[in-house]
């Protein structure tokens, strides 16, 4: 295996030493796998895609993280169960599709506030009374079946456009 030279400035010194007692002493293996990590973010960032952080459950909530690219958001109420569903929709860095949805309370209903005893419940409750998940849909056909059809249409757009030019709509106005 070839040798490669690295040049540390004394400033950068203890981060290098700290780093090498952390690795157990083998700091070329820690240096490749971070050079790894540069490498794919600075990759997909160039091709348009960030970090994205969603928090994810109903009670008990973790966050979860992934490199994508908002296509889009909607907004679909369901006035039956006097909900509301907030979608916002990514294309991620292998070509999946990540859609983050968060349920809750559709609060221009005039029929839910009818239905809570917000006396006995509380403001701090409130935030119990919404779900958040994150979906993951490997195609474009499989992701219609879960959403909307005016926000599928809305996706299907910016893919088509992805695909013809950037992803931006060009008005000749």
């Amino acid at each position: 295996m070839p040798n490669r030279t690295i040049y540390v400035a004394d400033a950068d010194l203890p981060i290098f030493e700290k780093a090498q007692r952390l690795a157990g002493g083998n700091l070329s293996a820690t240096i490749a796998a971070a050079l790894r990590r540069f490498v794919e973010r600075e990759e997909a960032r160039q091709a348009g895609f960030g970090e994205v952080t969603v928090r994810v459950g109903t009670v008990a909530r973790v966050y979860k993280r992934f490199l994508g690219r908002l296509l889009a958001r909607g907004l679909s109420r369901q006035p039956e169960r006097g909900r509301e569903m907030l979608y916002r929709v990514y294309l991620t860095r292998k070509g999946k599709f990540a859609v983050y949805v968060r349920e809750g309370p559709d609060w221009n209903d005039w029929r839910y506030w009818s239905r809570q005893d917000c006396q006995s419940r509380g403001w701090a409750c409130w935030p119990q009374d919404y779900d958040y998940r994150l979906e993951v849909y490997d195609s474009l056909e499989e992701l219609g079946a879960h959403l909307p059809a005016e926000l599928y249409e809305a996706v299907c757009q910016v893919i088509k456009a992805d695909q013809e030019d950037d992803g931006v709509e060009f008005l000749d106005i």
